[in-house]
């Protein structure tokens, strides 16, 4: 054994991914039981949100908005078109597809942002304002200290 019990201990406690991979796992848990009765899940209520701030926007676009590789996102939203959330529409050039929220989708997003408010103040009030947006600023950073890094 190359490695010491320690050296795994050390790791645990201090890496960066780890402790993300951790921390987003409950935060999305929370998130998650808090949109519960609007019957979506955060994953699909940040995609529903971002296909309702821009209207008829590509799989590629969308893509790039959310941080979501194309084959995970085009799995959720085969999903969310087979609830009527969304609807594909091959566009008029090339082989695109544009995504819009049917109106099954819009009161079901209407509903997941009320909830959402309920777990975001929730949230704040946890944590404090100060620290909460200073999380967010900080989370905003190590992502483009992670786009800087890509090879």
């Amino acid at each position: 054994m190359e490695y010491k019990k320690n050296d795994i201990k050390k790791i645990g406690l201090s890496c960066l991914n780890l402790s993300l991979r951790r921390t987003g796992r409950l935060v999305t848990n929370y998130y998650d039981l808090m949109l519960k009765d609007s019957g979506l899940r955060i994953t699909q209520f940040t995609v529903l949100l971002s296909i309702a701030y821009t209207k008829d926007i590509s799989i590629t676009e969308l893509a790039k908005m959310t941080d979501i590789d194309r084959t995970t996102l085009q799995r959720s939203l085969k999903i969310l078109e087979r609830e009527k959330l969304i609807k594909m529409e091959k566009k008029e050039i090339g082989n695109v597809k544009g995504l819009s929220l049917t109106n099954k989708g819009e009161t079901k997003l209407t509903t997941g942002i009320q909830l959402w408010k309920i777990a975001q103040d929730s949230m704040k009030k946890s944590l404090g304002i100060v620290e909460f947006e200073k999380t967010l600023k900080m989370l905003v950073e190590v992502r483009k200290v992670a786009l800087l890094q890509k090879v």
